[in-house]
């Protein structure tokens, strides 16, 4: 439990924190595109390889400079391909920008830009925790 309520020792406690603790706070808003009643009361869920996610802040939510997109694009929608737990961003199936000598090259997202619109529900032992009951 942090104590502190001073900024750098809070992101001193983020950066020195075991992986096993910062693999849990990549965690994202979940908005299914189709309701869910098993998941009804849940609002974030922790983001894995395989599930859809939707860009909704950055230049991927709305097209930028990097993506070379016109204003007011519609937002990437995408699998999630990796995610890297040391940093919490995620690569998303799409997100990628072209470097000087042509070459596509994968851009990382951070977690909280993005929301979670379909889970990958191969893993049962996952599903049975989240729909689990919760009162």
């Amino acid at each position: 439990m942090v104590k502190s309520s001073k900024p750098g020792k809070q992101r001193k406690a983020q950066y020195n924190a075991p992986m096993h603790i910062k693999r849990k706070r990549i965690r994202a808003r979940l908005q299914l595109d189709k309701p869910d009643e098993r998941l009804a009361g849940l609002r974030s869920v922790t983001i894995r390889v395989g599930d859809t996610v939707r860009v909704v802040r950055g230049d991927y939510a709305h097209g930028g400079k990097r993506v070379g997109g016109k204003r007011n694009a519609d937002p990437l929608n995408g699998k999630v391909l990796n995610v890297e737990s040391n940093t919490g961003r995620i690569f998303v199936e799409g997100a990628t920008a072209t470097k000087s000598d042509n070459r596509e090259e994968a851009v990382p997202v951070h977690s909280s830009n993005v929301v979670v619109t379909k889970l990958d529900e191969t893993d049962k032992l996952r599903m049975q925790h989240l729909t689990a009951d919760r009162s």
